[in-house]
């Protein structure tokens, strides 16, 4: 599928020139953990890369936790800042319920600029978005990396205004392919668990009800069907939440009786067992109820290997109009597009059809430019 994007679409941060910044210090919150997600690690890295390409300019990452004896600390940071960023949805935000509401009332006390990072909206439970409510009512800026969580937004009933408020920022490569690779236990047990497959299909990420890593299960089932041996490797872990998805996925596994063709790898902390695990995989799939976005992390990682990747086609066109990069990998055919309605049937066939391709070309990201492209977005937002 070729997207028709023309030349005149791209008025996006990459036409940019180097924006300058102001010197004042830039301080961006987020919550830390064991697993880190993906919006830690996007904030992680955007603060990395902003502090080593502007050395002169002043950013710091301010980690928040649930323990009180922390807020002097937190709070006095926020008064010695010239803007506080947030950076969102919160992990653990049960805990943080008041932390984060009270480092917003001292900035707005303190008359600190309040921006915040928006990396989802709709998908979130209603009162993680009801306790989110006040954080992005407050901001001068929503920065977002997909017009598809600007629209939601926009359409908001709780967040009248906010869509207007809204920049978009293209999404950078947060994981970097490492040249190493590394045959750990884990990568073993994988190994021995699919050298009797007739195909490996991989899945990367954290496991939530957005993903519909359910709909996968059904593949499995129906290759099973046509006498086809199939395994599904879901190379992450479930993230905590209050619907209850891990139980019914693994209840799922049970009642489709492919329990021995499914594969949880739990979380991957280290890049270079990441990407020896996905050279067990034969394609990759990821079945997105909304179709491609620019927000999907995931997908660009899995680009970085040499297995190809079959996606849900984009429900618009102009999704990638701001992200120069992704929109060239899609012009030119680096991802697999199947249909949003596409039955089992379908998406079983292309999923065969690209795995048994003989030649498989490594689509070339240059992660140095796609960081520029966003550097400058994010300081012309600011």
């Amino acid at each position: 599928m070729n997207l028709p994007l023309p030349e005149e679409a791209f008025q996006a941060s990459t036409a940019l020139p180097d924006v300058p910044a102001a010197r004042g210090k830039r301080l961006f919150l987020l919550t830390p953990s064991e697993e880190s997600c993906a919006v830690e690690i996007f904030t992680r890295s955007l603060v990395d890369t902003l502090r080593a390409r502007y050395p002169d300019e002043r950013y710091e990452l301010l980690p928040i936790s649930s323990h009180w004896r922390d807020l002097p600390v937190v709070l006095g940071k926020i008064l010695n800042a010239d803007q506080v960023i947030f950076n969102l949805p919160l992990v653990a935000w049960k805990r943080l319920l008041l932390t984060p509401l009270l480092i917003l009332l001292a900035a707005a006390l303190a008359r600190r600029p309040v921006s915040v990072f928006m990396h989802e909206w709709s998908g979130l439970h209603w009162l993680r978005r009801l306790a989110l409510a006040p954080i992005v009512m407050l901001s001068r800026t929503i920065i977002v990396v997909s017009p598809f969580i600007s629209e939601q937004i926009a359409n908001s009933r709780w967040l009248i205004g906010a869509g207007a408020k809204c920049r978009l920022v293209p999404h950078p490569p947060t994981i970097r392919m490492p040249h190493e690779r590394r045959v750990t236990e884990r990568v073993r047990r994988l190994h021995e668990a699919t050298k009797n497959c007739d195909v490996v299909i991989g899945c990367f990420g954290s496991i939530y009800r957005g993903k519909a890593a359910t709909a996968l299960l059904d593949i499995c089932k129906y290759l099973q069907g046509r006498g086809i041996r199939a395994a599904i490797v879901f190379i992450g872990s479930f993230t905590k939440s209050l619907d209850g998805y891990e139980q019914e996925f693994r209840s799922k596994v049970s009642a489709l009786g492919i329990d021995d063709q499914v594969i949880v790898t739990g979380y991957i902390p280290s890049e270079i067992e990441l990407y020896t695990l996905f050279e067990e995989i034969d394609v990759f799939l990821f079945l997105f109820p909304e179709g491609l976005t620019a927000r999907r992390s995931s997908v660009i990682a899995c680009l970085h290997s040499d297995r190809p990747v079959v996606v849900t086609a984009p429900h618009s066109t102009t999704e990638f109009a701001h992200h120069e990069g992704f929109a060239k990998l899609i012009q030119n055919g680096a991802l697999s597009f199947i249909p949003a309605d596409a039955d089992l049937r379908t998406i079983a066939d292309r999923l065969l059809a690209v795995a048994r391709q003989d030649k498989r070309v490594t689509p070339v990201i240059d992660d140095d430019a796609w960081w520029s492209a966003a550097m400058n977005a994010v300081r012309a937002a600011f």
